[in-house]
């Protein structure tokens, strides 16, 4: 063999066999490479898409959660309302929802968005069931269609129980039914169409949720039961529109495609689903359709009549039942099944949390269930694994293109290697090396048209090649910039959301570690609340919190939400507190909710109240009108007594101090009316101060009789609008009462200024002052410590002033004085 032939072999077998085997051995990897990511991909996007379909089933079932309560808290208002027709039909006017559904006729069908009421129904039932009044479907039944409910057949579903389950409540509580209504077959719905999505003029399930609560009359005797029916099309509301694997809502979603989402019962029954003959429902008797088994009759599958009960669905699929037990157990997830339609998908499921009722023996109202098709779940793993197929495919032939130019400049060398040319090599040499040291200027220049000029030519291909290649990588390092700003905003958008919410949100490390927190935490727990820092330096002064902190995190106390009470600078704050795992249960950490439901609680004390004032006032009004004419009577016939001569002086003295009695019971009468049946507000414009003065004048001469130095102190207080007559009987208690409090003289001094946006009017003595633990009570009807008078002056006055939408206090400290301050806006409202 020449030297020709053994370089040309030897650089083949030295270059193209290693090259080759390690091309060979890379595309074997990258085969199982391929595989073992396509499989990882598919069950990335299983568990990905499973968690958001189950947080997403979470947030549907804390809205029902809140609108059952909603329900209640109108039931509660209900109960308390005056029973007038009008009071009560503006009451069921106030309470709506929109719904949103499909209309027909035509191959296409109309979409609307209708506002309806919340409740078809409104009744109030007296104490022996029978219906005194109702409104149903927006309409006030007459008297002739009102029925007695005690017998549940007289009942709109024919077996209804909710008079007898209400009645035998305690004041306060309620009764909450399962869905009622007349179950509506495939026939029904579907009218001939061929599925649930066509059907446009099928008929529709009606169906109510009872809510009921007994009423007592003022002798706390049981009086009746007060109802309201929750329409169950706001119920369907809440899984109707869900497009599962999508940001969008739908008017009707595809069962067939088994992507849509329903609920179902404490007892298994499906509630809300497309399909209207799978929710739970009576025959024309009130008597429950059965459920579909697997021995369901032949003929009642045919027309379905056949509604759903999962706990009675192991044959169709064996999960069924094991969701509806997780779900009585309060916990949520997702399972594989397959639906009636065949449908292979992941159920999502999250327990609706409600305790009411029917629903107390399990503690919850239901389950909200979201299903997704499992094959659109791996769309992305298709879409991954076809992309790595192409890239593959790219670099076999990109590897065979190196190996077939590697072979030719093993060629090219040979020859020149056995002509024993250097320079071509030199400069090949010295080509290599720019190119090496990332010069761009690394092109060979040879003119030679033989093998020399061919390896050269090749030599600058490789070149141009490897630069189109690091602009192609320096492109793809832009993307992935690129992409990494979008996942930071995307970030900061989750920071800015957590920042705006009015809940302080705490996550804690299983030891106990605040790990985050957002602003309003910080604002609430103050600057010890930093991450890092274990909860008890946190909420160390924070009542139970930290107790309750401590059992979650060891595991001896449910999550959930809790109330709680602490002192806070002499006053009493109210909390919502809430506990719930990062995660499937307490291994990765917990998250800590508090809300400030101060001003909600405050809101509600005023408002019982004020409605304990109303019944005071209705009582006292009452009791003076039935006292006023005997006593009116009494009066005239002791006068006429009185003026009789024969009767001796001792009797007549008798009669006057009687008369005299009775006198002061007619004050109290008039101010027991006055106090009931206050005359209306009439506003004016007025001076403040020359009102002041005028009143005043009135009590000038009784001051100085008792020896009570009286000064007004006028502030520069513009005219503005204000009832003056109220105005005067307000500062004329308050004088009075100082006046009473120095039997033995002082001094009381009246003043006017001006406040922000507010005159005030402020009335000091300095009497023995008022001890503190009467300070609470002092406002309250028929409150005193003196041994005359009525009690009624400072409520009277608190009145007065609240209808001017201004406010009163006191200050007192015994044996230095009191001091009246009200404030009224200049502008009145």
């Amino acid at each position: 063999m020449t030297l020709f032939k053994k370089i040309l072999v030897a650089m083949l077998l030295l270059s193209l066999l290693p090259l080759l085997a390690s091309s060979f051995i890379l595309f074997l990897n990258l085969g199982e490479v391929r595989g073992k990511l396509a499989e990882r991909i598919a069950r990335a996007a299983d568990v990905q898409a499973s968690e958001s379909l189950k947080q997403r089933a979470g947030q549907v079932a804390e809205g029902i959660t809140r609108f059952l309560h909603d329900c209640e808290a109108d039931l509660r208002l209900l109960a308390a309302l005056p029973r007038t027709p009008q009071v009560l039909a503006d009451f069921y006017a106030s309470r709506r929802g929109e719904i949103w559904y499909r209309r027909g006729p035509g191959p296409v069908p109309r979409e609307v968005r209708e506002w309806i009421p919340r409740y078809s129904s409104l009744a109030i039932i007296d104490k022996n069931g029978r219906e005194t009044f109702v409104i149903k479907d927006g309409r006030t039944v007459p008297p002739s269609e009102l029925r007695n409910v005690a017998d549940p057949a007289n009942t709109e579903y024919r077996s209804e129980e909710y008079f007898r389950r209400a009645s035998q409540l305690k004041r306060g509580e309620i009764y909450a039914s399962h869905l009622t209504g007349f179950h509506v077959s495939k026939e029904e719905q579907l009218a001939g169409a061929p599925d649930p999505e066509s059907a446009l003029n099928g008929k529709e399930y009606r169906g109510v949720i009872r809510f009921a609560t007994p009423l007592f009359d003022a002798g706390g005797r049981f009086a009746g039961v007060a109802v309201l029916s929750l329409d169950h099309r706001h119920l369907m509301e809440f899984t109707q529109h869900i497009l599962p694997g999508k940001d969008v809502a739908t008017v009707f979603p595809s069962y067939q495609s088994g992507n849509y989402a329903f609920i179902f019962d404490d007892e298994g029954w499906i509630i809300t689903h497309p399909k209207f003959w799978d929710i739970r429902g009576v025959d024309a008797t009130g008597k429950q359709v059965p459920p579909y088994t697997a021995s369901s009759p032949p003929a009642d599958v045919a027309s379905g009549r056949i509604p759903y009960n999962l706990d009675q669905a192991g044959f169709i699929h064996p999960n069924y039942p094991v969701v509806a037990r997780l779900a009585r157990e309060r916990q949520a997830g997702y399972v594989d099944i397959t639906n009636v339609g065949g449908a292979r998908k992941v159920m999502a499921f999250a327990p609706i949390l409600y305790d009411t009722g029917d629903y107390r023996r399990h503690g919850i109202f239901g389950t909200v269930t979201i299903g997704f098709q499992v094959d659109q779940f791996h769309e992305l793993a298709r879409t991954g694994v076809a992309l790595i197929n192409r890239q593959l495919r790219e670099h076999v032939v990109t590897s065979a293109l190196i190996v077939t130019a590697t072979a030719l400049l093993v060629i090219l060398c040979a020859w020149f290697l056995s002509r024993g040319i250097t320079r071509p090599l030199a400069l090949l040499t010295e080509g290599a090396r720019r190119m090496a040291d990332g010069a761009d200027d690394s092109r060979v220049a040879i003119e030679s048209r033989d093998e020399v000029g061919l390896l050269a030519g090749s030599f600058n291909k490789m070149a141009e090649e490897l630069e189109r290649r690091q602009k192609r990588l320096l492109n793809t390092l832009d993307e992935l910039s690129s992409s990494r700003q979008e996942i930071l905003d995307e970030r900061n958008f989750k920071a800015s959301v957590l920042e705006s919410i009015s809940s302080a949100i705490l996550t804690l490390s299983p030891d106990g570690t605040l790990t985050s927190i957002n602003g309003t935490g910080t604002r609430l727990l103050g600057e010890t609340a930093r991450p890092g820092v274990n909860y008890n330096a946190i909420l160390g002064e924070w009542g139970t919190m930290a107790d309750w902190t401590a059992a979650v995190l060891a595991g001896t106390k449910e999550y959930g939400r809790e109330p709680l009470s602490i002192e806070r600078d002499g006053e009493s704050r109210y909390f919502e507190v809430g506990f719930f795992p990062i995660g499937e249960g307490p291994d990765r950490g917990i998250t800590v909710t508090m809300r400030d439901e101060t001003v909600r609680e405050r809101m509600r004390e005023e408002m019982t109240r004020m409605d304990r004032l109303a019944s005071l006032g209705k009582l006292s009004a009452g009791i003076a009108h039935e006292v006023r004419n005997p006593l009116t009577g009494v009066s005239l016939l002791l006068d006429d007594l009185h003026d009789r001569a024969p009767l001796d002086p001792e009797c007549q003295a008798m009669m006057g101090k009687a008369l005299a009695e009775i006198e002061r019971v007619e004050r109290l009468i008039s101010a027991l009316l006055n106090f009931a049946s206050p005359p209306r507000v009439q506003f004016r414009e007025a001076d403040l101060n020359r009102v002041a003065q005028e009143t005043l004048l009135l009590l000038h001469r009784e001051c100085e009789r008792q020896g009570v130095a009286l000064r007004f102190v006028p502030g520069p207080v513009p005219p503005f609008r204000f009832d003056v007559e109220k105005v005067k009987q307000a500062l004329l208690n308050l004088v009075k009462n100082a006046l009473e409090a120095l039997p033995a003289g002082g001094a009381i001094e009246v003043a006017t200024a001006i406040a922000g946006d507010t005159a005030t009017l402020t009335i000091g003595d300095n009497g023995p002052g008022i001890d503190a633990a009467d300070l609470p009570l002092i406002f309250e009807p028929f409150f005193t410590r003196k041994g005359s008078g009525t009690g009624l002056g400072l409520s009277i006055t608190q009145r007065i002033v609240e209808e001017h939408h201004g406010r009163i206090s006191v200050e007192s400290e015994p044996g230095k004085g009191t001091t009246f301050t009200i404030a009224l806006a200049l502008q009145a409202e």
